[in-house]
């Protein structure tokens, strides 16, 4: 039987309703996707395989490996990398993206543009200080697409953070507002998070602006008020120790250079 993937799934409901498009678009930019290159990777520089048409240059990318070995009738060379950073890479170069050839539910050519247009949502949430917060309240008038925004995202985050809380919140200059408090976030992972929950909202149709985001330690003096007065959200852990990837791409802080 033929698997059914998340991003297939997405797709599917996309395809049905186009008020979920956003959340095929969330799912594309979290989905580790598999890249054909033209040869191996030359440290961080990848030559992926392009398919020129009259519409422009198409770079190709699967969501399982299995699907690119399919497609390319046979073993191939290639580049893992988040769908986010695939997808800005291709945006700088003009390419635009077909994904999952070959019948996948979710086969589908994504144009420059909409992938441009993915690009220009991924606006950063302001990341706030503590000693900025004056009072701790309990989240008032929270939109409903909002809350599902944050349920969805951070299941995501497996083992990045423990705990997360939604509050109302006053601060020094009097100004009020929402604030997601993120407890326990691994230190090199939290701009990674950051990003992950602007592009949450702004596919959902929401302005970053509308919450504010907080990482916490364990030892925080606002932590109390905060589990005691917030809307709670479970981040999942990990239990098992997790392989280095070293795949071309698989670093953050080392984007792959296309040529």
């Amino acid at each position: 039987m033929t698997e059914i993937t998340p991003l297939d799934s997405a797709h599917i409901d996309a395809e049905a309703d186009e008020a979920r498009r956003p959340r095929f678009w969330s799912r594309l930019l979290e989905t580790e996707l598999f890249v054909p290159l033209e040869e191996e990777a030359q440290g961080e520089t990848i030559r992926p395989v392009i398919l020129d048409t009259a519409e422009g240059r198409i770079a190709l990318a699967f969501d399982r490996e299995v699907r690119l070995v399919d497609f390319m009738e046979g073993p191939s060379e290639f580049a893992a990398m988040s769908g986010r950073r695939l997808i800005k890479l291709l945006v700088e170069q003009d390419i635009a993206l077909a994904l999952n050839l070959g019948g996948a539910p979710s086969e589908t050519i994504l144009p420059v543009d909409a992938l441009r247009w993915a690009v220009d949502r991924l606006t950063d949430l302001t990341v706030v200080r503590e000693a900025s917060v004056r009072d701790v309240n309990r989240p008032q008038n929270v939109p409903d697409v909002l809350l599902d925004a944050i349920a969805e995202k951070l299941p995501t985050l497996e083992g990045l953070a423990r705990e997360s809380w939604l509050v109302g919140v006053t601060y020094r200059d009097g100004t009020q507002g929402h604030m997601l408090a993120v407890i326990d976030a691994l230190p090199p992972a939290r701009d990674a998070i950051a990003d992950a929950l602007s592009e949450a909202l702004r596919l959902s149709g929401l302005d970053a602006g509308q919450l504010d985001i907080v990482f916490l330690d364990e030892g925080a003096k606002a932590l109390p008020a905060l589990r005691s007065k917030g809307l709670g959200f479970e981040i999942p852990q990990r239990h098992e120790a997790v392989r280095e990837v070293t795949a071309p791409g698989s670093d953050p802080d080392k984007p792959p250079i296309l040529r």
